[in-house]
């Protein structure tokens, strides 16, 4: 399922991103796929990793987000305004939506403890049960 958070900003789960007709219809050519290994789409798009696994473990995943965090939401700002941006997990329920929530906290002004209500308004499945504040620094 391909849920729209914000203009241009899209999430989904992993298998979903690997459907062709999605890229064309929506018009994406940036994807940040936040698994360890599954696959990128076969097509002439910008792709980025970030390794992170579908638990998202406290120990190692968390820290990865959190040292990396301003430059993932600064290159998602840079480019949404003129490209679609597909970002994907392995459900898209956890992980991606929140990138998405910390990018709408960080650009938009929106506080952290209204962040999860914004997504579920969108997506009813989404799945964040810790404190948003631990990627945060």
């Amino acid at each position: 399922m391909l849920i729209q958070y914000i203009d241009g900003i899209y999430v989904c789960d992993i298998k979903t991103s690997l459907e062709k007709r999605l890229y064309e219809k929506y018009d994406i050519d940036i994807v940040l796929n936040f698994t360890i290994d599954y696959p990128f789409i076969d097509s002439d798009i910008k792709k980025t990793r970030i390794p992170v696994s579908n638990i998202l473990n406290f120990h190692t995943d968390i820290p990865l987000i959190k040292n990396n965090l301003s430059n993932i939401l600064k290159y998602i700002y840079d480019n949404f305004i003129n490209h679609n941006i597909l970002i994907c997990c392995h459900d898209g329920n956890t992980i991606s939506p929140t990138i998405v929530g910390l990018f709408l906290h960080k650009y938009a002004n929106i506080q952290l403890n209204m962040i999860k209500d914004l997504l579920l308004s969108k997506n009813k499945y989404v799945n964040i049960e810790y404190d948003l504040s631990v990627f945060l620094q």
